[in-house]
Order: C-alpha cells, then sequence, then structure tokens
C-alpha cells in the first residue's frame, strides 16, 4: 500500500511539471514598445479662415512593436513649445491609424485650444502616443516642432434638447464655447419641468448626441439621459476634450410676503437664453418682494430708489402696493455692470 502512494505522488509531481513547462511557454514578454518614427507634411502653417476647407498638414506615422500580437492605439499630442506637454491637447487617431489628415479648420480648432495668440506665429510641438494598455508603458515619437498662424476661431455650440422643451434639439439653447476650445457653457432653465432628462447634441438635429458615460461625470455618443436633480436653473458645462460635463445651481428667484411662498420660499425665474434675462409670470399679493440667489440671502438684491428700476445689492424691499397677475423680469447680464428689474401688471 504504501509502494502504491509514492508512485502516485510521484506520478502527481510529474504531472505539476509538466503543466508547469508548457505554462511556461505560453508566457508572453511585454516590453516598452518601439517609438514611433512621426513625419509631417509642412512645419511652418499660415491658416486663412477663407481656406478652412482646404487641406493644412498630414502626419504619418510609423508603427509601434510592444513584444506581441496586441491593438495598438494612437494619440496625437500638440503642446506649447517648452511645457515639456504638461497639459497638451489630444486628439485620438485611433487603433492602427498611421496617418492624420487636417483640414485648415481642424487644425485652427485644436490650436485654438492651447491659447495661442490669433494671428501671430506660435511655436507648438506635436508627438504621437502609442498605447496598448494602461498597465503598459506608453512609446512617445520624438518631438516634431510646428510654427502656426492661427485665426480667431469663431464660438463653438452645442445643443441642449430635453424634456423640458420637449425634446426638440431645432429649438433647444445652447451652450457657447467663445474660443471654440472644447469647453462648453450655457445656463439651462428646468423651472416646471416634470421631465428632466436632456442630451447634449453638436448640432440641431439628432445624427449625434452625448448622453451619460460609464462613470458619473463622464459623456459617450448615444448615452443615456443626462439629469439634474431638480427643477431649477443651472449652469452646464461640457467637455469635449475630456468627454466630461458638470453642472451647478444658478438660480434666481422672487421672495417676500407677496409672492405665493412667502418670506421662506423662492419663487423661481427662468432663464431666457435669447433674451438674456430671468422672468417669470406670477401671481402676487399686495407685499413686498427681494430677489435672491441660489435661495440663500448671501447674495440679494432691494431697490434703495424705485423711481430708476436699478437694484441694489441687500438694497430695501421692493413694495407691491396691488394684488394681481405679473410679468417680473430680472436683469444682471446689462452692458454697463448695473441689475435691473421691472415688475409688470398684466
Amino acid at each position: 500500500m504504501k509502494n502504491w502512494l509514492n508512485k502516485y505522488f510521484m506520478i502527481f509531481v510529474a504531472s505539476l511539471a509538466l503543466m508547469s513547462c508548457e505554462k511556461d511557454e505560453d508566457t508572453v514578454t511585454v516590453r516598452t514598445g518601439t517609438e514611433p518614427a512621426l513625419t509631417v507634411s509642412a512645419t511652418n502653417l499660415v491658416l486663412l479662415e477663407d481656406e478652412k476647407a482646404n487641406d493644412a498638414v498630414t502626419l504619418n506615422w510609423s508603427a509601434s512593436d510592444f513584444g506581441y500580437n496586441a491593438a495598438v492605439n494612437y494619440t496625437l499630442q500638440f503642446a506649447l513649445k517648452g511645457t515639456d506637454f504638461a497639459a497638451p491637447v489630444e486628439l485620438n487617431a485611433g487603433g492602427g491609424i498611421l496617418e492624420k489628415k487636417f483640414t485648415v479648420e481642424e487644425l485652427n480648432n485644436l490650436i485654438n485650444k492651447l491659447q495661442v495668440t490669433p494671428f501671430e506665429e506660435n511655436e507648438i510641438e506635436v508627438r504621437v502616443k502609442a498605447t496598448v494598455s494602461k498597465f503598459v508603458e506608453a512609446a512617445y515619437s520624438d518631438v516634431t516642432q510646428l510654427i502656426v498662424t492661427p485665426y480667431l476661431a469663431e464660438p463653438g455650440y452645442l445643443y441642449v434638447p430635453g424634456g423640458y422643451q420637449g425634446w426638440s434639439p431645432e429649438t433647444a439653447p445652447a451652450l457657447i464655447s467663445v474660443d471654440n476650445d472644447g469647453i462648453y457653457k450655457g445656463i439651462i432653465s428646468f423651472v416646471g419641468a416634470t421631465d428632466l432628462g436632456f442630451k447634449i447634441n453638436p448640432a440641431r438635429n439628432w445624427d449625434m448626441d452625448y448622453g451619460s458615460g460609464a462613470t458619473a461625470g463622464t459623456l459617450a455618443e448615444k448615452g443615456g439621459n443626462l439629469t439634474v436633480p431638480t427643477a431649477d436653473t443651472y449652469e452646464i458645462t461640457a467637455n469635449t476634450n475630456t468627454m466630461t460635463w458638470s453642472y451647478k445651481l444658478k438660480s434666481w428667484g422672487l421672495i417676500g410676503d407677496a409672492t405665493p411662498g412667502g418670506w421662506d420660499k423662492d419663487t423661481n425665474l427662468k432663464y431666457d437664453n435669447a433674451a438674456g434675462v430671468w422672468k417669470a409670470t406670477i401671481e402676487l399679493k399686495a407685499g413686498n418682494i427681494k430677489f435672491r440667489f441660489n435661495d440663500d440671502w448671501a447674495l440679494n438684491y432691494g431697490d434703495d430708489d424705485t423711481s430708476n428700476n436699478i437694484l441694489n445689492q441687500g438694497g430695501k424691499d421692493i413694495p407691491v402696493t396691488t394684488a394681481g397677475t405679473y410679468e417680473i423680469v430680472f436683469d444682471n447680464e446689462n452692458e454697463d455692470g448695473s441689475v435691473t428689474y421691472s415688475v409688470t401688471k398684466k
């Protein structure tokens, strides 16, 4: 019996050794990828707006080899000279792609994201980043120097259709990127809405839309509905460089014993994107009103001189002498910096 057990044990050990050898033969050695070799068709570029549809430059690079059969993804990185790519503007070229052609408009929009000076020569550095996994060190090409004279980028727009306005991209308010640098902001009012879902669209149609990504605060093409927590007014920010978005409460309301909520609860005003003012039609009682920001007294406006309709921060209560239906308009975007209002009986 003992001899039989010994023989069984030896066979078991031999089997483990054989399996170990077979596993070693299948081991893949991962190494740092070879550096892509980058070439560009031109290095001194003057970009003109009336030529924006023309080809500007073509970038080509060689494949990077990481020592095993894996899909290599290539990303173009652009940075101001001397910044050591601390905050590059990146363009994902995709897996297995070894060329990128830029039109004048595409390159101009990309270069403007670096906060360059328009109509002047700007020294730009570009390189290619090759990756196969977040666990494997990336490989980079040598840096190529460009001199680019861009034109002033026109503002960029994204549109925000949602349940609050009937899911209509044709009439949706816009987020604006003043420098067309991929960062868009705008004020969106969900006041009175029961459906708080929305999307962010690059055009006034449903050909493409951005919704919720895999994690909170991220965007994905044709993702699920984005949403805000309550039917209030928010400043929405979308960053198409990082495919992220965020919101923060930005709400002006009316408060006072003349309002439906008294001195305890604001009646929200709705932001009119076209006019750039805050509005509401409200049933008021005889009494007093004030305007305040984000349901808090830290920033509020009253009127110390009712003859000119100019508000004063922390000013006196505004009297409403007769009950009725009133249109309220609050304007804090006047060119002279003043904050004005009107209370008009309907």
